[in-house]
């Protein structure tokens, strides 16, 4: 089976509380990264229509290419994600192959992220901060699933965890829709 992504994205008015918040339920900090992400638009399909993804995203030195699946219903986000690193000095190479394709460069999301490691009852959960550049500051909860019978679970220790560190609402538009002004569900 293909990996699926559960995530929940939050506003984080306080993140030094949220932070705090975090350490005091156990989480580990783990490493703070910079990304650099570049979307890319379909030359024959729109994925805002189709509610797709394809970035590149470079974390430090280090780069990626991931394509995003079709959201499932849901309080949160659950979709498929497939990722792939690219080899060190490429991105370039990569951009041009899929300019001379027909794709655009859509927009770019650079942040800077904190990550958090927390061991929960059914498994590992990470949590994010995360300070995007325009937009603010987010906290992420994030699960990578492995089984379709993990999705209950997932969804309902997510929304447990916001709870317990005091977020706000769910922000159900991706960092690339808030920049843009686009408006999702």
């Amino acid at each position: 089976m293909q990996a699926l992504e559960a995530e929940c994205k939050f506003i984080a008015p306080t993140p030094e509380e949220t932070r705090t918040r975090i350490i005091a339920l156990g989480g580990v900090f783990v490493k703070t990264e910079q990304h650099c992400d570049t979307y890319l638009r379909h030359p024959c399909r729109d994925f805002k229509a189709t509610d797709e993804a394809l970035r590149i995203r470079q974390i430090n030195e280090v780069a990626f290419i991931t394509y995003k699946g079709k959201r499932r219903e849901g309080p949160i986000k659950i979709r498929p994600e497939t990722e792939l690193s690219l080899a060190t000095n490429t991105v370039d190479g990569w951009f041009r192959i899929w300019e001379s394709l027909g794709f655009e460069k859509v927009q770019q999301v650079k942040k800077t992220r904190q990550l958090f490691q927390l061991n929960r009852q059914d498994g590992p959960i990470t949590v994010t901060l995360d300070h995007v550049a325009e937009l603010g500051d987010f906290a992420e909860i994030e699960r990578v699933l492995t089984d379709e019978n993990q999705i209950e679970a997932a969804q309902y220790e997510i929304l447990r965890l916001a709870e317990e560190l005091q977020l706000g609402a769910i922000e159900k538009r991706s960092y690339l829709s808030m920049i843009l002004g686009q408006t999702e569900t």
